[in-house]
């Protein structure tokens, strides 16, 4: 799930306040872990478009920036990714390398899951 940082980071990008963002978002509880899937710009690219395309909305053909959706999407996008890098230092996310297989991400939230879930030596 996506939880509230999405619309954080999307909202980010369009030009609103960050503080008043927090106080708009300062209801919802504190997730105990949060992982960010970090990924350049060029591999994301190809892998929207081996899989769905590119929609209009994670393309920010909505900010207006150009009529050619690839490179509102390439631009849209990279302003993104600085938004979550910039988020991630914030919230303490949990940065795991998107650009490897879809098995090595599994493996690694699998693992980073694990370890957290398991109690501290000495307590069960």
């Amino acid at each position: 799930d996506r939880y509230i940082f999405t619309a954080l980071a999307r909202a980010g990008v369009r030009g609103i306040d960050r503080p008043w963002l927090r106080s708009l978002y300062g209801f919802a509880i504190a997730p105990h872990l949060v992982f960010y899937l970090n990924i350049d710009v060029k591999t994301l690219i190809g892998r929207v478009l081996e899989s769905r395309g590119m929609d209009f909305w994670e393309s920010g053909m909505d900010l207006k920036s150009g009529d050619d959706i690839y490179d509102s999407f390439r631009a849209y996008q990279n302003r993104l990714l600085r938004e979550y890098s910039s988020m991630a230092e914030e919230f303490h996310f949990r940065t795991v390398d998107a650009r490897r297989s879809v098995n090595h991400i599994q493996e690694e939230l699998r693992r980073q899951v694990t370890a957290f879930l398991q109690p501290p030596p000495g307590e069960k």
